[in-house]
C-alpha cells in the first residue's frame, strides 16, 4: 500500500479539475485560468525533459482583462494586454540602474560621493512610491540586487562584474519595454490588420528570451513580464496560425548581451512595416482614382477631353510618389483603355495615347531608376540566401519567362518553373499547385500569378504547414524585381533559416 497516499492524491487533484471544467463552461475567468495552467504545464515540463526543473516558471493567475486570443472582447486591440509589461519594464530597468549605481558609490570619494548617494536615494524613493500602482512586482533589483538583502553591510561589495551583469539585465528589460511599445505602435499605425507581421514576433520572442536569459543568476525564479509577453506570442501564433520556431523553448534562449544590437533590428523592422504600409495605402488610393477614371472613359458618353486629364493627373500622381510604372496592378487597369482606344473621339484619343504612350516610356527608365536605387542591393543580398535555397516560380503560361537565365541571375540552388493557368480549369489549377507543393527540402515559391482570395489563402496555409516560405510578386518577373521583393517580404526568415542551419 506505498502508493496509497500518492494515488489520493492524484484523485483529488483529478476532482478538482473536474470541477474547474464544469465550472469553465459558464466562467470566462475559469477559461483563462485553465489556459494559463497549460501553458505553464508545457513550459514547466521541457524544462524537466531538458534538466532544467525548477529554474524558473513561478505561476500567476492571468492578468485581470487579459484579452484571450479565442475570445477577443470587442473593440479591444492586440497589444492592450501588454500595456501593464510596458509600463512594469521600465521600472523594474530603472531599479536595476539604481542598484548599479549603490554598487558603483564605492569607486568614489567626498562632496562627489554624497551627491551621488543623495541622487540615487531620491530614485529609489520615486521607485518605491510608484512600486504599488504595478501589480505583481517582484522589487528584487531593490531589495537583495546581487542575492543579498540590501540591509545587510557588504550588500553592493561585489565585483564590478556582478554589477555588469545588473546592467545588462536593465538593458534586456529596456529592450523588451522598447519591443512592445513599437508593437503598440505599428498596430496603431494599421500594421496588425491581418494579425502581428511573423518578423516583429520573432523579434519581440527574442527581447523576451533574452530577459529570462538574463535573469538566470538572480534571486528570482521567473519574471512577470517575460511570461506576460511569452503568453501573448503564444495566444497570437494560435489564433493567427503563425510558426515562430526560435526563442520559445527553455533550451533555446536568446543572447541577453545583444540588446543594442536587437533595438536597432526592432527599429528598422518597424520604420520598414510602417513605409510598407504607408505605400501600400498610397499605392491603393491612387490605383482607385485610376481605375475610376478608366472606367469612366470606357462608360458611354464618359470619354471626354476633361476626363482624359484627369487619368493623366492621377498617372503624374502615381510617378510622383514614386511607384513604379510597370505595376501589375496599374497595367491591367490601363490595358482595358488601350484596347477600346480607337472607338473614342479623335480629340480624347490623342490626349490618351500622349498619356499612354508617356506610361509605356516611361516604364525603362523607371525600372532601370528601381534596378539601381532599390534592387541591385536587394540581388546581391538575395543570391547569397538562395544559393542554398530550392527555389518555384508560379507564373502565368504567357509569362515567357527563360527558367535558366532567371536561376542564372538569382544564383538558386535549384530553379522550377510551374506554369499556373489562373483562367483555366481549376481542377489543373489544383494539381499543379499540389504538385509544386510535393517537393522537399529548404523551398521558397515564387507566386507570379494572381490567386482567387480562396485559392490564395489555401496556397498560404500549405506553405505555413510545411514550413515553406512564398513570396508575392506584384512587379515584373525579373531578377532584381523578385530578390527585391524576396528581400523585403522573406529575407529575414532566410536569414535565420540559415543562421539555425550554421548554429
Amino acid at each position: 500500500m506505498p502508493h496509497a497516499p500518492t494515488e489520493r492524491s492524484a484523485g483529488a487533484l483529478i476532482h478538482l479539475l473536474k470541477v474547474c471544467l464544469r465550472d469553465a463552461a459558464a466562467s470566462r475567468e475559469t477559461r483563462e485560468a485553465l489556459g494559463v495552467l497549460q501553458d505553464w504545464l508545457g513550459i514547466e515540463l521541457e524544462a524537466v525533459d531538458s534538466g532544467k526543473a525548477g529554474s524558473h516558471g513561478v505561476l500567476t493567475p492571468a492578468a485581470r482583462g487579459r484579452v484571450s486570443a479565442a475570445e477577443p472582447s470587442d473593440g479591444a486591440s492586440l497589444t492592450s494586454g501588454l500595456d501593464m509589461v510596458l509600463n512594469r519594464t521600465k521600472w523594474k530597468a530603472a531599479a536595476c540602474r539604481v542598484s548599479v549605481g549603490r554598487q558603483g558609490l564605492r569607486h568614489l570619494e567626498g562632496g562627489e560621493r554624497s551627491a551621488a548617494e543623495a541622487q540615487l536615494a531620491n530614485q529609489e524613493r520615486a521607485l518605491r512610491d510608484s512600486l504599488t500602482g504595478l501589480r505583481d512586482t517582484v522589487p528584487w533589483m531593490l531589495d537583495q540586487p546581487f542575492g543579498i538583502r540590501v540591509s545587510h553591510e557588504q550588500a553592493f561589495d561585489v565585483p564590478d562584474e556582478s554589477a555588469a551583469g545588473l546592467a545588462v539585465v536593465a538593458e534586456c528589460y529596456e529592450t523588451l519595454s522598447f519591443a512592445v511599445e513599437r508593437a503598440r505602435d505599428l498596430e496603431e499605425a494599421g500594421t496588425f490588420q491581418d494579425g502581428p507581421p511573423r518578423a516583429f514576433l520573432y523579434l519581440l520572442a527574442e527581447a523576451q528570451s533574452a530577459l529570462l536569459a538574463s535573469i538566470v543568476d538572480a534571486p528570482v525564479r521567473s519574471d512577470s513580464d517575460q511570461r506576460e509577453v511569452f503568453l501573448w506570442l503564444k495566444e497570437q501564433t494560435t489564433r493567427f496560425r503563425i510558426y515562430v520556431d526560435r526563442h520559445m523553448r527553455l533550451d533555446d534562449l536568446a543572447d541577453c548581451s545583444q540588446s543594442a544590437d536587437l533595438r536597432g533590428r526592432i527599429t528598422r523592422l518597424s520604420d520598414e512595416l510602417t513605409r510598407d504600409r504607408r505605400d501600400r495605402r498610397q499605392r491603393g488610393q491612387l490605383l482607385g482614382k485610376v481605375r475610376y477614371h478608366v472606367g469612366k472613359l470606357l462608360d458611354e458618353g464618359g470619354a471626354t477631353r476633361s476626363e482624359a486629364d484627369s487619368l493623366g493627373v492621377a498617372l503624374k500622381r502615381w510617378a510622383g510618389a514614386g511607384l513604379d510604372r510597370s505595376d501589375r496592378g496599374l497595367s491591367e487597369a490601363l490595358q482595358g483603355l488601350r484596347e477600346r482606344l480607337s472607338g473614342l473621339d479623335r480629340d480624347v484619343i490623342e490626349v490618351l495615347k500622349g498619356i499612354l504612350g508617356e506610361d509605356r516610356a516611361a516604364e525603362p527608365a523607371a525600372d532601370a531608376a528601381g534596378d539601381e536605387d532599390r534592387h541591385v542591393k536587394s540581388l546581391e543580398d538575395a543570391r547569397q540566401l538562395l544559393s542554398s535555397m530550392n527555389v518555384v516560380l508560379l507564373a502565368p503560361p504567357s509569362s515567357s519567362v527563360d527558367a535558366e537565365e532567371l536561376a542564372a541571375e538569382l544564383c538558386a540552388s535549384e530553379f522550377d518553373l510551374s506554369e499556373v493557368d489562373v483562367d483555366g480549369p481549376k481542377a489543373e489549377r489544383d494539381a499543379t499547385l499540389e504538385a509544386a507543393l510535393a517537393g522537399e527540402g529548404a523551398r521558397l515559391f515564387l507566386l507570379g500569378v494572381r490567386l482567387g482570395p480562396e485559392e490564395y489563402n489555401a496556397f498560404k496555409e500549405r506553405c505555413l504547414e510545411r514550413k515553406f516560405a512564398f513570396v508575392r510578386l506584384p512587379g515584373p518577373l525579373v531578377a532584381p524585381a523578385i530578390a527585391h521583393q524576396v528581400m523585403r517580404q522573406v529575407g529575414w526568415r532566410l536569414r535565420a533559416q540559415l543562421d539555425g542551419a550554421a548554429s
